[in-house]
């Protein structure tokens, strides 16, 4: 209730006060619209950990972080071949980016090259395309249907939703001389591992007793208004994780707030706000984002808990040259109020390796912040081209909570297969175990002079240096 009343007094207050807006729903991407075909031949000098974290895994799949020990490293590893395809006749437009490359686990286990090798056995990834777009593009109107990575706000590192990974995804954007609406509904992959199944059939919301949701299905319906007044940006949004249940028009209504009044058992809602303003050549940002909050209405001390997070941060431009910092935060059980699996704020990719464990991932990424829930970040970063040179930089101080893993007994981090069992009957019998903080140092450079590329990334004593060049 309390944070219904919140949403609720925003728009009132947006819709008196703010009358122009601005949003990006799609970080850069559409600057890869053109046709090309480029050959890329990397190798690497590194030191890294080959091995995936993961939770709980049998014949099914078995659930994998991207982040913890690996650092996202596949995303270093370019394709071999690349070929974009880009089409355009009036408003219409069609495009698609197929990369020959290794198989996403290939590419951790075997860094050295990015060649279709892992231990002397051919690894080849029939996972694409990466991205593809088929829409409808306007000076007002966008509808897009494909696969692509989204981004709300201004930060480097959104809370609610991030470019960490594409997204297979519909979206509809509409705007005029003073706010833009946009809407998008996101599938994530359904399966889910053995153990996952059991917990998702056999438990159910303490709201609807006796009542379990447990079709193969998980939906994100995601909708968002932006506001604008001369140099000043404010953004209102909401995200409804509809699963085990196909979702139906109250679920993916574009114009409702707080769905889960009206879905508890199948729905998880976060709310969002952000804001931009800029002073001359300098942006100065922020972003909260609510997923849960332990009001006087709530039944039981313990139903739910508090979980939030925010960051702020500031850029300067300068001609070709850009500085910015940025502090992010999210509290200890941000994405994961919930204990049944499909209700968890994530997406989950599904990719197959013929070579290398595991063999089937089912990969948890993040669709807010990239490391997930109970994590603090101090970043700074710099970049600068000029003709066909560029040079970009990032430190990033992280702060990771770290648990035990109730079957395993080892120490990882917290993800989001750790949720809140609570709100949920009957009571679970594991519960989850925190221990420390973990500390990072991240360090990454990458440096672009017309075909050569170097790309480098390193983690306290880990590193992964590559050179590359391009045709």
């Amino acid at each position: 209730m309390l944070k219904q009343k919140f949403i609720i007094f925003l728009l009132l207050l947006s819709s008196i006060y703010f009358s122009e807006f601005i949003f990006y729903s799609s970080k850069n991407f559409e600057n890869n619209f053109e046709n090309k075909f480029s050959i890329n031949i990397m190798y690497s000098f590194y030191n890294w950990s080959n091995d995936f974290v993961i939770f709980h895994g049998d014949g099914n799949g078995y659930p994998t972080n991207p982040s913890e020990n690996v650092f996202y490293l596949f995303e270093k590893v370019k394709p071999f071949l690349e070929i974009s395809l880009f089409y355009n006749f009036q408003n219409l437009v069609l495009y698609t980016n197929i990369p020959f490359q290794k198989e996403i686990i290939s590419k951790v286990k075997d860094p050295s090259t990015n060649f279709f090798l892992v231990d002397g056995k051919p690894t080849f990834d029939m996972n694409g395309p990466e991205n593809f777009l088929l829409g409808y593009i306007s000076d007002n109107i966008f509808i897009g249907i494909g696969r692509f990575p989204l981004h709300w706000g201004d930060s480097k590192f959104p809370i609610s939703i991030s470019n960490t990974t594409f997204q297979d995804n519909i979206t509809f954007s509409t705007k005029n001389n003073f706010f833009k609406y946009t809407y998008h509904l996101i599938s994530s992959y359904p399966l889910l591992s053995s153990y996952e199944q059991e917990v998702q059939r056999n438990y159910f919301e303490k709201h609807t007793p006796s009542t379990n949701f447990f079709e193969p299905v998980k939906t994100i319906a995601a909708h968002r208004f932006d506001f604008f007044i001369d140099n000043f940006r404010f953004g209102i949004g909401e995200i409804n994780v509809v699963g085990g249940k196909f979702p139906d028009i109250i679920d993916i209504n574009p114009l409702m707030f707080f769905h889960n009044t009206y879905g508890e058992g199948y729905s998880n809602v976060l709310s969002s706000i952000d804001f931009n303003v800029k002073v001359s050549n300098i942006s100065i940002y922020g972003e909260f984002c609510l997923d849960d909050i332990n009001g006087p209405t709530e039944v039981g001390s313990n139903y739910k808990p508090d979980a939030y997070g925010y960051n702020f941060g500031m850029s300067l431009d300068y001609k070709t040259f850009n500085v910015w910092i940025e502090y992010d935060f999210t509290s200890e059980w941000m994405y994961i109020t919930n204990y049944l699996p499909y209700l968890r704020v994530n997406v989950r990719h599904f990719y197959i390796d013929n070579n290398s464990f595991p063999s089937r991932s089912l990969m948890d990424y993040p669709l807010g912040f990239k490391y997930g829930p109970d994590a603090t970040m101090l970043s700074l970063g710099f970049s600068f081209s000029k003709n066909d040179f560029k040079i970009s930089t990032e430190y990033n101080f992280l702060v990771k909570g770290m648990v035990i893993d109730d079957r395993s007994s080892k120490i990882r981090w917290k993800w989001f297969w750790d949720s809140w069992s609570g709100n949920v009957n009957p009571t679970p019998e594991s519960s989850v175990i925190n221990t420390y903080d973990q500390v990072y140092n991240i360090f990454s450079l990458e440096i672009d002079y017309k075909f050569l590329s170097l790309k480098s990334l390193f983690v306290d004593k880990k590193y992964f240096i590559s050179l590359q060049v391009k045709f």
